[in-house]
């Protein structure tokens, strides 16, 4: 029941993650005990609220969401699952908006909701259609202020949603996702959410895609497909993607992307406190490749001559190893003053500024072909008036950029640094790490004035620790990646973790929201200043 063309699709499987979070933690929750105990919630809500299984759907069998392009600038968008009551589910929907009759096409039912979306089912399933027009005014309505004229209602698209309903009841294999094996493969994933990203499909449906619509795109978005798996481990979230391209894109990327991250640039970073680093290796002259596969190699190759350089001297430039390292932050103490609009002092200011270091390198690869590209960027910049932009340190292996010339100097001297993350971002052709444990660390060290603020930051510093990201590697007619979200406590699963934090923060905006409330109503309470002027 979900077309071939889908735009995107998620899968979630309710039954794995209610093992690692039941409805009952849930319902211990903050946030679900405000909700359930607002006095003009109607009891049938509070019914759902305690046991959302009496609605009528069978949650243990997952639910999918999608997107598909629907008239003109429109998209269908749908909820579908599985039921264990029909006459349940029935009499739920019915509770939105009583004054509504089912009525019936075929062997599907049908009833038209008071946002003027459509739900349908047979005696299995369940299919919720709706309009990203109608969605988005909704959303904008939700939003206003209670005292704010009410929208127009939205637009009635009923007609035409049910027969979109009705027509994915009966949808046929060869037009549905059934057929698709790199779908299946992506079911097939052991997970607790599967995503679908039709890359070709969504291109398509963007209308004017300006200056892109000149260029060579369709080996880059014909067949690009994007599948998704997330697991909620302990102590960890793990995403595993595969990204599946044309027969032109993936040959042309499995000839380049078969390198492996260059250790040595990640240990000559003369520093410990290293906080972010990226490091990538391909086959020399990939970008042109991938140029000359838009077919504007001509057009830049004729702008580069003129800069005094060509895309061969681009492509023989570097060896393919590239890193960039963001180490040493700290949040300094800084002040600002006050000026009255004749530029004269009239008071003055302390805050908390951040500041990094960074190094970006490259291999070098043909010396003079790179020097090329360098005299064209100080020219560049020459012309900006910024003669500084463009100041390189290099030696015979590598290139090298950074705030401060003498780190640079450092970085080309060679060095011994040890991370722990090394080994585990190495081995591919891409590598991220990103530290968030030592940010967040620093940042608590510069108090907010707001209480509320700072048991934020601590809530986030007990929880988050760092990601790390592979990929580009090829393997079952894929490029893979891995992302594995890592938190403080190891131990314990990252969806429960995830459940209390959500809890932590939802109780701290509630008292930052209480306290905002209380410093209005002081303000409007403090009776005004007195005027002292005599009247003669």
């Amino acid at each position: 029941m979900i077309p071939s063309n889908a735009m995107f699709v998620s899968h979630i499987d309710m039954k794995s993650m209610g093992q690692k979070v039941s409805w009952d933690d849930i319902k211990q929750t903050s946030w679900y005990k405000k909700a359930s105990s607002d006095s003009s919630t109607p009891d049938w809500r509070k019914k759902i609220l305690d046991n959302p299984a009496s609605s009528g759907i069978d949650f243990d069998k997952g639910l999918i969401f999608f997107a598909q392009k629907g008239t003109g600038s429109d998209f269908h968008l749908v909820v579908e699952g599985s039921l264990k009551s029909e006459k349940d589910f029935e009499q739920f929907n019915k509770n939105f908006d009583p004054a509504q009759t089912v009525r019936k096409e075929g062997s599907v039912n049908l009833l038209t909701l008071k946002d003027k979306n459509v739900v349908g089912w047979d005696g299995s399933h369940f299919v919720y259609t709706m309009n990203s027009s109608t969605t988005s005014s909704e959303l904008y309505k939700w939003n206003q202020n209670k005292d704010a004229q009410p929208n127009a209602e939205p637009t009635d698209n009923s007609a035409e949603l049910s027969a979109y309903c009705v027509k994915l009841f009966s949808l046929k294999p060869d037009s549905s996702l059934a057929k698709n094996e790199k779908f299946a493969a992506l079911l097939n994933e052991k997970g607790d959410l599967h995503f679908w990203q039709n890359t070709e499909e969504i291109v398509k449906s963007v209308p004017n895609m300006g200056m892109l619509g000149m260029l060579k795109m369709d080996a880059f978005f014909k067949d690009n497909v994007s599948a998704y798996t997330v697991n909620f481990d302990n102590g960890k979230i793990e995403v595993d993607q595969k990204g599946y391209a044309s027969k032109e894109l993936t040959d042309l990327l499995k000839s380049q992307m078969n390198g492996k991250v260059n250790n040595d640039m990640i240990k000559d970073i003369p520093s410990q406190n290293v906080f972010a680093v990226l490091a990538t290796s391909f086959k020399p002259g990939t970008l042109v490749a991938l140029l000359k596969l838009a077919g504007v190699d001509g057009v830049l190759n004729t702008y580069a001559q003129q800069m005094g350089f060509s895309l061969d001297d681009f492509s023989k430039a570097t060896n393919g190893n590239m890193m960039l390292a963001l180490s040493d932050f700290k949040m300094n103490a800084d002040s600002f003053n006050y000026k009255d609009d004749s530029g004269n002092e009239i008071g003055s200011g302390k805050f908390n500024k951040p500041n990094l270091n960074f190094i970006f390198s490259v291999g070098i690869g043909d010396k003079a072909s790179l020097q090329k590209i360098i005299g064209a960027g100080k020219t560049l910049s020459t012309q900006m008036g910024k003669d500084s932009l463009f100041q390189e340190n290099m030696n015979d292996k590598r290139l090298a950029f950074s705030n401060t010339p003498d780190l640079a100097k450092q970085y080309l001297a060679g060095n011994n640094s040890k991370y722990d993350f090394t080994d585990k971002i190495t081995g591919h052709p891409i590598g991220l790490y990103i530290d968030f444990h030592k940010v967040l660390s620093e940042l608590s060290t510069s108090k907010s004035n707001d209480s509320n603020d700072n048991a934020m930051l601590d809530q986030g510093l007990k929880m988050w620790n760092n990601v790390i990201i592979t990929g580009g590697d090829f393997k079952d007619g894929a490029f893979t990646a891995k992302a594995d979200v890592n938190l403080v406590d190891a131990k314990t699963n990252s969806l429960k973790q995830l459940n209390t934090y959500i809890d932590e923060m939802f109780k701290l905006a509630q008292a930052s929201k209480a306290s905002s409330h209380e410093k209005k109503l002081d303000s409007l309470l403090t009776p005004p200043p007195i005027d002292t002027v005599k009247v003669k």
